[in-house]
């Protein structure tokens, strides 16, 4: 049913907002700040424990950092000194003698003063390192016109127990060569030939040096 009131405005009372309005609005205020409140406070707290550990991590971690820069220098340096360890040994175990060789190689040149199977001398020797793999090259001549004694020749180097075990056998010379005059020597005639041996590479001489030790 509709009502209108038909009095003058001056007599009329003043149109207010009814309480369920009002306590409605009030609930609703209410309702909120205790909200914002809480969001408040929960955020805050939470906002500090976080604060609080990522400020106690960050000081744990510059406590070590020294720490970790000092193990680091150590690793670095255990690293060099065994690098430089690994090197000396390598160079210590593939270093040759070469006295030793020269004087096991004129042995088998003299042969001990025994002429009968083979007598050969040298103009000149010449060892070229050839990239861990020295070559030894000489100009030779053997007396007689003879081949089967530089072949005596060449087998009693491949024979020796000791100095050919840093050569390789497939770059030995094989026999042969030109016959020239001899030089004054007995007979006159003497076949001239070109010795060449290879040694293997310095791995192998340390294990071979390694193999004399254990015998």
């Amino acid at each position: 049913m509709i009502q209108i009131n038909l009095l003058p405005s001056d007599f009329r009372g003043r149109e207010r907002l009814s309480i369920k309005v009002w306590g409605t609005l009030l609930a609703a205020v209410v309702v909120f700040c205790c909200s914002l409140g809480y969001f408040g406070h929960v955020y805050l707290n939470e906002f500090k424990t976080i604060e609080g550990e990522r400020v106690g991590r960050e000081g744990r971690l510059n406590n070590l950092k020294p720490q970790a820069k000092y193990d680091d220098d150590l690793v670095a340096e255990a690293k060099e000194y065994k690098k430089r360890a690994q090197t000396i040994q390598d160079i210590a175990g593939s270093r040759v003698l070469w006295t030793r060789l020269v004087d096991q190689f004129i042995d088998i040149v003299n042969n001990e003063g025994e002429t009968e199977r083979h007598n050969v001398w040298f103009r000149d020797l010449n060892i070229r390192p050839g990239k861990g793999k020295p070559t030894w090259s000489l100009n030779a001549m053997s007396q007689t016109k003879s081949f089967s004694r530089l072949a005596n020749f060449l087998d009693d180097i491949k024979n020796h127990p000791e100095f050919f075990a840093d050569f390789r056998a497939d770059r030995l010379t094989q026999p042969g060569g030109k016959v020239v005059k001899s030089e004054g020597k007995h007979p006159p005639r003497a076949v001239k030939f070109r010795l060449n041996m290879q040694m293997k590479p310095a791995k192998e001489w340390k294990r071979n040096k390694q193999a004399g030790e254990k015998r």
